[in-house]
């Protein structure tokens, strides 16, 4: 069959044929057949809503001819489509084709319900129900989810205009499905009224949404709560198929209605309200009724997996309930309820041998407790029996791990919360339970770590550790060190025995020369818990006697840090653990954090008491340790490990703050690194590929060099004379030689430490020095770098350290005004720019990666011509003047490079896109577009960059192609209007199909879609429109054809407000008063649902003028 109009002639498909097209759309593996297959259905299913991309089967400018969409003829709008759509889903028993068009119908009725008339919406929510009715039972659930949710579409959007839409909700209450086929139904809506729908239905969505919360969730509940409790099992009774399946789904609704946001699509994260349930207290007579919570824990005692599983999800969400919702007495009923079910589920490990079960119950013990203080029994047998069941529930359940790796987190989160409102003076007072949670709290500390050492131990044989997840070690630490700092007394000791008892045997192990390698792996635990205990600490809360045991669980951990380096500087068969050392690394950044900080460190105890073990009198001899530590590791690890990174990081945090550089600058071991920072024996400078790590290292070194306001030139000279000694040997050799890879690395390490080094200088005194010491001789070998054209990696790195050189950072390039600093720095970047140009633009060899040996050095080059251009330290605009060809080569090089590489290539790597798009942005820019010389080809070519950057996935890109059109639109019509003769006004008049095409791309664009860039694409559009007034009114009357009569008056009334808002002249007050009227335009259609439909063949109505249409025509036009 030929579904091409305009050759063969419409042709009705038969249902097969749609069948098979649906199979192949959604199964075929080859993507041909399911491109043809879409060409194809969309002919007859179509949604009205595509991009003119998806219209276009290739791009040109120069084309006149408008795409439209071709559709079936009987198709003449959106009802029209609905109504097959409809059909095709009575008429197919195929679950591809029902997938397929219910899909197609959920995007036409999101997009366009709101054209049909009423009759025809009621007629497409009555269809879409029988359809549930008549195939539900035989359909999946996922389809019938699909078409319940269409249906929650039609009935949200009607909701105020036709009570009868309100009512389907009540159909399905009162029965009119089959009862499980209602629960799915009911639970459908639910979800779909609880999803966010696109931003321009927001303001409609939320005054639905609250009407259905405020008038029909409550009853869906409460509907979903009864047929629980009629499909709940008596007990020893069997249940069929059925019943589990109506009470499955009843929980699964009862789920979705407690999860619904009842305050708004964006809660305040920052409060517990984020986390706790806000029903409203309207719902009182359905929660608070007796033997609400008996339902749910009988229902889970009669029950298996999974449903049992389901009550208890229910049950987690029933208490997040806000406390707010009960009044005291309730409350105080509410918390012994639940005490009481979870006590009698944890002493009788009823159903806890299903992992989902034990799961779901330890989230509940965490949310029961961060909701409930439970205060309100703390007096009552029912707290000290659920305190007592949870501890002895938690000791198992900590050792689990491998069972249910997930669920140790909400456990220790329950003692956290605990142990947060214990006061220590309650540990004797039995009446409150305090003898039992003084009692637990030691106990969970202790037996989490034995657990995690035993998990560990066992764990290594299998390489599945619980140490390899970072992030979660630290959340379960975290709240392992809440709970010790509540009670340090206690908790603390533990901490420290476990350490020094596992370190002894680490010692021991060592002395006799058994292998290490799992006890080290062991001993990371105590040693994090060292660390996040001490990281914990709180100043105003900390006594002296608490400052003396973390000081004697740190100095311990610095003794187990020795042995460990003794291990390491000895030859080591095995190597070292860096679950271990990252474990150790933060120790170090604990207590910095902790006891030094930014602000500078206090005396206190803590210095005492390490003096007295370790010889640590102060701050400043902690942090000399810490930077002999940071050295250590750096000597010691490969490049790859991720102790050097976070080693790095550590040394980057000293290294950041104004008082924290000037602590480290006076420490002798810095000293000594800034007089030896290039030594051999630092394993990770041995690496060419890691220069984030090295960038860390030299930009670190380089604010300590600088900390002092005034640092004496001697400094500066020692401190560069390892790279002096190595760009001068460089220097002395040939360039063929460069390339040995004897040399090469040499090259690339000192060109990246120099760019490392150098993007850490802020100030213009200090760059001079860099600067003094690069220019003029020192230069050349970046530029030798640059012209290897065999070596990519060499060339990048001597391009990327001049993007840095050229890059005014904190202004520290804006030299005096007498000064040739800038003119001598953006020479030679602009021939660094030439020479790279020419090399790719003749090389004639083939690539292996397009990106690694060619977009990436030409990314690079922009990104060096947008930050010469745009730092603003040369009068660029004097060299034409003085005859200097710099900027002149620069500029033919990069539109050079431009016009050799694909288009679709430019704006598809997304690093070469940015720097495409940036660098045009600057170099068309108002006031430098006269130093440009465009030739048609570089001016259609950067149309053509701009047009694809519109679909960038950076809005920040599509906003920089919007800056370009109009700068250079700008300067064309003042100068035309000045009278001016310029090659850029004949350039723009010359082509009116590109100015053109791109007026119609910005309409589209701004007409049809929902872009957050609006105001972006309002200047070009503006510069459009003065260039053509007459094309503009034409096109746009054209697009209102092309839209349904019921759209029509509104959309005129509104064009008209956007096309008249201001004269078409070129002024600051025109082009605002335009952007203004763009933004009123989108909040109109917004307002009144005005989402255009794309043009089809079907769908074009009497031509209009909109500048000459009143307002009684456009009401005429709305009752056609």
């Amino acid at each position: 069959m030929n579904v091409n109009q305009e050759t063969d002639g419409p042709v009705q498909p038969t249902l097969e044929q749609l069948d098979t097209w649906c199979e192949q759309a959604l199964s075929s593996a080859s993507s041909e057949a399911r491109e043809e297959a879409e060409r194809r259905l969309r002919y007859f299913f179509p949604t009205f809503s595509e991009t003119q991309a998806e219209l276009s089967d290739a791009y040109g400018i120069s084309s006149g001819q408008e795409r439209v969409l071709a559709v079936f003829p009987t198709i003449k709008g959106p009802a029209d489509a609905a109504r097959l759509m409809t059909w095709f889903l009575h008429q197919s028993a195929k679950v591809y084709s029902q997938t397929y068009v219910v899909r197609r119908l959920r995007t036409l009725v999101l997009n366009h319900l709101g054209v049909m008339a009423d009759d025809q919406k009621s007629a497409l929510r009555v269809s879409l129900l029988e359809a549930i009715r008549e195939k539900g039972s035989e359909m999946p659930a996922f389809l019938v989810d699909d078409i319940t949710r269409t249906l929650a579409l039609v009935v949200m959007f009607t909701w105020f205009d036709m009570s009868e839409s309100r009512d389907v909700i009540d159909q399905v209450l009162e029965g009119a499905v089959h009862r499980v086929l209602a629960l799915q139904m009911l639970r459908a809506f639910v979800e779909e009224f609880n999803r966010e729908l696109p931003a321009r239905y927001i303001a409609r969505q939320r005054r639905v949404v609250v009407a259905f919360r405020d008038k029909q969730l409550k009853a869906i509940f409460a509907h979903a709560l009864e047929a629980m409790r009629a499909a709940t099992p008596a007990p020893g009774s069997d249940t069929t198929a059925e019943q589990r399946q109506a009470l499955s789904q009843s929980l699964l609704l009862q789920r979705d209605c407690l999860g619904f946001d009842f305050i708004g699509l964006a809660p305040d994260e920052a409060s517990d309200d984020a986390v706790a349930i806000q029903i409203p207290s309207t719902w009182k007579d359905v929660v608070q009724v007796d033997g609400f919570l008996d339902a749910y824990f009988d229902g889970y005692a009669r029950s298996g997996p999974p449903i049992s599983s389901q009550f208890i999800e229910v049950l987690v969400q029933v208490a997040s309930i806000r406390r707010s919702f009960y009044m005291e007495a309730v409350r105080v009923q509410f918390v012994r309820r639940m005490a009481r079910g979870i006590s009698e589920i944890l002493s009788g490990t009823i159903g806890l041998e299903d992992v989902e079960n034990y799961h779901h119950l330890c989230r509940l013990l965490a949310r029961f407790r961060c909701i409930h203080t439970l205060v309100e029994i703390e007096d009552a047998a029912e707290y000290r029996d659920l305190l007592a069941a949870v501890a002895s529930f938690t000791m198992t359940g900590l050792t689990l791990w491998e069972w249910s790796p997930n669920s140790i987190a909400p456990l220790l989160t329950f003692w956290a919360k605990v142990a947060a409102t214990h006061d220590v003076r309650d540990d004797s007072n039995a009446a409150i339970a305090g003898d039992v949670i003084s009692e637990t709290l030691p106990r969970v500390v202790r037996e989490f770590l034995r657990a995690m050492v035993a998990a560990t131990a066992r764990a290594a044989d299998s390489g599945d550790s619980p140490l390899d997840n970072t992030d979660l070690v630290l959340e379960n630490m975290s709240s392992v060190a809440a709970i010790a700092r509540a009670s340090y007394e206690r908790c603390a000791p533990v901490v420290l025995e476990t350490l020094r008892e596992m370190a002894a045997e680490y010692q021991e192990m060592l002395r006799t020369g058994q292998d290490v390698t799992v006890v080290e792996l062991q001993l990371a635990w105590p040693v994090y818990a060292v660390a996040l205990c001490i990281s914990a600490r709180q100043p105003y809360r900390s006594l002296p006697e608490d400052d003396r045991r973390d000081a004697d669980m740190f100095a311990t951990a610095l003794e187990l840090d020795r042995l460990v380096q003794q291990r390491i500087q000895s030859n080591i068969s095995t190597p070292p653990c860096e679950s271990l050392e990252l474990a150790l690394l933060q120790t170090h950044v604990a207590f910095r954090s902790s006891f030094i900080g930014e602000g500078g460190h206090k005396v206190t105890a803590v210095f005492a008491q390490l003096s007295s073990l370790v010889g640590l009198p102060d701050g400043a001899a902690v942090l000399d340790l810490i930077l002999q530590k940071v050295l250590f590791n750096l000597r010691s690890w490969p490049a790859q490990s991720p102790v050097v990174h976070r080693s790095l990081q550590l040394f980057h945090d000293m290294t950041a703050g104004y008082v924290s550089v000037r602590q480290v600058a006076k420490l002798d071991t810095i000293t000594l690194l800034l007089a030896n920072h290039s030594s051999e024996q630092l394993q990770f400078l041995h690496s060419i590929d890691e220069y984030k790590q090295r960038a860390l290292y030299y930009g670190g070194l380089a604010r300590v060099l600088f900390a002092s306001d005034t640092p004496s030139p001697a400094q500066f000279v020692e401190f560069m004379h390892p790279w002096t000694a190595t760009v001068d040997e460089l220097l002395e050799m040939p360039e063929e030689q460069l390339v040995q890879d004897a040399v090469r690395p040499n090259l690339i390490r000192v060109l990246r430490d120099l760019r490392g080094f150098l993007a850490a200088i802020s100030s213009k005194n200090n760059f001079m020095r860099f600067f003094e010491w690069l220019m003029p001789q020192r230069i050349e070998l970046v530029h030798r770098a640059v012209r290897m054209g065999r070596d990519s990696h060499v060339q990048i790195a001597g391009l990327k350290f001049l993007a840095e050189f050229a890059y005014n950072r904190t202004q520290r390039l804006n030299f005096d005004v007498s000064s040739a600093n800038g003119i001598l720095i953006f020479r030679e970047a602009s021939q660094a720019i030439w020479e790279y140009g020419r090399l790719a633009i003749d090389s004639r060899e083939p690539v292996r990666n397009v990106y690694k040996e060619r977009y990436k050095g030409v990314a690079v080059c922009f990104t060096t011509l947008m930050r010469l251009v745009a730092g603003k330290y040369v009068a660029i605009g004097v060299m034409p003047l003085y005859g200097d060809v710099a900027l002149e080569r620069a500029y033919q090089t990069v539109l050079e490079l431009l016009r050799q590489f694909p288009i679709a290539d430019v704006i598809a790597y997304p690093k070469l896109g940015k720097a495409t798009m940036s660098m045009l942005e600057v170099l068309l820019a108002k006031n430098n577009i006269d130093l440009v010389q465009l030739t048609e080809s570089a001016h259609e070519q950067t149309m053509r960059l701009c047009v694809e950057a519109f679909d960038h996935a950076e809005t920040a890109v599509s906003s920089a192609a919007c800056s370009v059109i109009d700068g250079l639109l700008t300067a064309a019509i003042e100068c035309a209007d000045a009278g001016r003769s310029q090659k850029l006004v004949e350039l723009v008049q010359a082509r009116p199909d590109i100015t053109q095409h791109l007026l119609k791309t910005m309409l589209n664009i701004v007409l049809f879609e929902d872009r957050p860039n609006d105001w972006s694409f309002s200047r070009p559009l503006f510069c459009l429109m003065v260039l053509h007034r007459e094309f503009a009114l034409q096109y746009t009357s054209q697009i209102v054809q092309y839209q349904p009569v019921e759209r029509r008056g509104d959309l005129i009334a509104a064009l008209k407000d956007l096309l008249s808002s201001t004269e078409l002249v070129l002024t600051t007050a025109n082009r605002d008063a335009f952007t203004q009227a763009l933004t009123h335009y989108r909040r109109e259609v917004t307002a009144k649902n005005l989402i255009l439909m794309v043009p089809s063949t079907q769908t074009l109505g009497a031509p209009v003028d909109i500048m000459k249409s009143t307002d009684s025509e456009a009401q005429e036009a709305m009752a056609e």
